[in-house]
């Protein structure tokens, strides 16, 4: 009997050392190893690291939130193809793909019209004049386009601004092919982008591409080589892009006499994950239902997909050691680092899931904290994110300093041999923008992008381990600080730097509403959880939780038709905005203000 106690207190001390003394190395290590496959939230390797990291919290003694470690929700995970996905010209059959954007449904018999790159850019741009849709008429009918834009192949192209970067997006390519009245797009590749290609590749299916957003339109993919044998004697889609190239003017033109059948069959697939929440509570009667949330995201990017940075890395495991890998081990760390220190306050530690996807799982934590467990726990009064922290070269930045008037007395001194910036604003779109948009004052710590940023190259042995441990230090001082304090209160005057209104990249014209990311697919519009200062917005009373419907002749189903609206208006345009407030529909004109960068 004697014997078996001491088996146990073996085993219990062993267990407790090996989780104190895990090292970040062995933990990111694990986190971007292949077996992972990247972590993409609804594959199994995201199912693993949840396991793993679960158990890592069970190990360090941080008890679960409301009887679970898990937080699940809902998230898009692929397309399905369920049944015929085809096109044919002249009774021809094309190598075809559908895009997952793409609406089910079939157009028999419709007219062809080539469209460029599919590209209008506002009649009252100053800057540059061009319209691919000028002198054809695309309604009703199955318009061709190429990726890319007239940029390419002229290094003297004003498409080489980056105000103008956005004209490429698939997304763009789509709504303005809506808007001009087409039924179908075929989109090919540019083949000035293949001329280091030793042979075209066959179209492929991106199941996740686009977040599970659907546009009013048929829409795939086909190889250069078919249509080539579709044009007339002489034409080649390679003759048509450098013509356009060399005279940055559109050469679109109708394909007379075609029959041609695009069918689509599109299912949308969705699953569940999980945010991995634990909790430590404080020893203050009063203080301890005050609770600071202290979060990375698990989560990255699978294979590539369309949030891959790298041109070569499709179909290659994108192993996210940094992004972040690196964040969620500073997380795992601080639990256990923690655990034993008599704290006032109470303290969340939060992996979020899907952050990758849009800050799905930040949202649902913070939405549901507010919903559910502010009445019987408390309130939350700060939130550390730690995103990207292991690439440390020059400098780490401290963003969002400004978000609550108590932080700037609290920071430690900067550890020897580093240099931490104090950052007044956040500028990065991660999980501490979700704690922000409902006044929550949060902190966004970050060594910044990288050469490997969102590509297969982001590997554990580039991590800066020596770094890592010296930031364990100074965020564990800085919590001990925070917890003297004897309140932590949201700046009211704070503003953040990211103005997410402005769709893709933020250029084009601003509005001033602020949209809820991940929101439900019955909202048929966009919601904005907040409204810039001395925005169009504002100026017309719009307010936060108030639904945008239309801006000027666009309707607005979803966050692309907003960036889509942003970009096809300019600032200075005089429209009409349309929104819904409570069951209240109202109508004004605005004049679009100039976005800022």
């Amino acid at each position: 009997m004697k014997k078996n106690w001491f088996l146990l207190f073996i085993f219990v001390f062993c267990s407790s050392v090996w989780a104190s003394n895990e090292s970040f190395k062995d933990i990111i290590h694990y986190l971007a190893s292949d077996k992972l496959e990247g972590r993409k939230p609804g594959q199994q390797g995201n199912d693993l690291a949840t396991k793993y990291l679960v158990s890592q919290f069970e190990k360090s003694g941080i008890r679960p939130l409301d009887n679970s470690y898990h937080q699940e929700f809902t998230i898009f995970t692929e397309m399905l193809k369920t049944g015929e996905n085809s096109f044919s010209f002249d009774g021809d059959k094309a190598p075809f793909e559908p895009l997952s954007y793409s609406l089910s449904g079939d157009l028999n018999a419709a007219e062809v019209v080539f469209a460029g790159f599919g590209i209008s850019i506002a009649k009252n741009d100053p800057n540059l004049k061009y319209d691919d849709y000028a002198q054809i008429d695309a309604k009703n009918k199955i318009v061709i386009v190429m990726t890319g834009d007239p940029g390419i192949g002229n290094k003297a192209s004003k498409f080489r601004d980056p105000d103008y970067i956005n004209y490429r997006s698939l997304f763009y390519k789509l709504k303005n092919a809506i808007a001009h009245g087409a039924r179908g797009l075929i989109l090919v590749n540019n083949p000035l982008s293949l001329e280091n290609y030793p042979q075209e590749e066959p179209p492929y299916f991106n199941a996740s591409e686009g977040g599970g957003s659907r546009f009013s339109i048929i829409a795939g993919q086909i190889t250069n080589q078919f249509f080539n044998e579709k044009l007339s004697p002489g034409q080649s889609l390679i003759n048509i892009q450098k013509k356009i190239a060399k005279t940055q003017k559109p050469a679109s033109f109708s394909i007379k006499g075609t029959q041609t059948k695009l069918k689509v069959s599109l299912k949308k697939k969705t699953g569940r994950v999980a945010n991995i929440v634990g909790v430590l509570e404080g020893n203050d009667d009063k203080l301890s239902r005050e609770y600071i949330v202290i979060g990375a995201h698990m989560d990255h990017l699978g294979f590539g997909g369309e949030s891959s940075m790298d041109p070569q890395g499709q179909g290659k495991i994108h192993n996210g050691a940094d992004d972040n890998a690196s964040g969620t081990a500073v997380v795992l760390k601080l639990a256990n680092e923690l655990k034993n220190l008599e704290l006032k306050r109470s303290l969340v530690f939060v992996l979020f899931n899907a952050e990758e996807m849009g800050l799905l799982g930040s949202k649902h934590f913070v939405d549901i904290w507010k919903g559910r467990y502010e009445k019987s726990f408390g309130k939350m009064v700060g939130m550390l994110n730690f995103d990207m922290v292991g690439r440390y070269k020059k400098e780490l930045s401290i963003m969002g300093t400004a978000s609550a008037r108590e932080w700037n007395s609290t920071f430690p001194t900067t550890p020897t041999g580093e240099n931490y910036v104090l950052k007044p604003q956040d500028i990065g779109s991660s999980d501490h923008s979700s704690f922000i948009q409902k006044n929550i004052p949060a902190l966004f710590f970050t060594t910044g992008a990288h050469e490997d940023y969102h590509r297969s190259t982001d590997t554990a042995e580039k991590i800066n381990y020596t770094a890592l441990k010296k930031l364990l230090v100074y965020s564990k001082k800085f919590i001990q600080n925070l917890d003297e304090l004897e309140k932590i209160s949201f700046n009211p005057n704070y503003s953040s730097g990211q103005d997410q209104s402005r769709g893709s990249r933020g250029y084009g014209a601003h509005l001033g509403c602020v949209p809820e990311f991940g929101q439900s697919d019955q909202i048929r519009g966009v919601v904005c959880v907040d409204i810039s200062k001395d925005s169009p917005a504002l100026k017309a009373s719009v307010k936060p939780g108030d639904i945008i419907t239309q801006i000027g002749d666009i309707e607005i189903k979803n966050i692309y038709d907003l960036a889509f609206a942003l970009k096809y208006y300019r600032a200075g345009d005089q429209i009409e905005l349309t929104w819904l407030s409570g069951k209240n529909l109202k109508k004004q004109m605005i004049i679009l203000a100039k976005s800022k960068r």
